[in-house]
């Protein structure tokens, strides 16, 4: 399902999409779920990371490499956006 060429809106609004769905049973509003810190503010753990990097990288068609699979890349929103540009990018590039 991965997009060849998807606007940082349209890779923003995809992650808190997936972010709803990964924590909907912390019951955040999905207009503040951009603002708040997965780890602190909802308690996501080791398991709840790799089920979200799964995710992550089935809903964008990418590969997190090793040294991104770390919490602290993944604690909100942007932190992800990022992560998912970066990797869409270099993805791009290789083709």
């Amino acid at each position: 399902m991965g997009e060849k060429y998807m606007t940082h809106d349209e890779i923003k609004e995809r992650v808190i999409s997936l972010c709803s769905e990964i924590f909907q049973n912390s019951e955040v509003d999905t207009d503040i779920l951009e603002y708040v810190d997965f780890t602190d503010d909802l308690g996501m753990d080791s398991i709840t990371f790799i089920s979200f990097v799964v995710e992550i990288e089935a809903t964008f068609g990418i590969t997190v490499p090793d040294d991104l699979l770390l919490m602290d890349y993944f604690r909100n929103v942007d932190a992800v956006v990022r992560v998912v540009e970066e990797q869409l990018a270099d993805k791009n590039e290789n083709k």
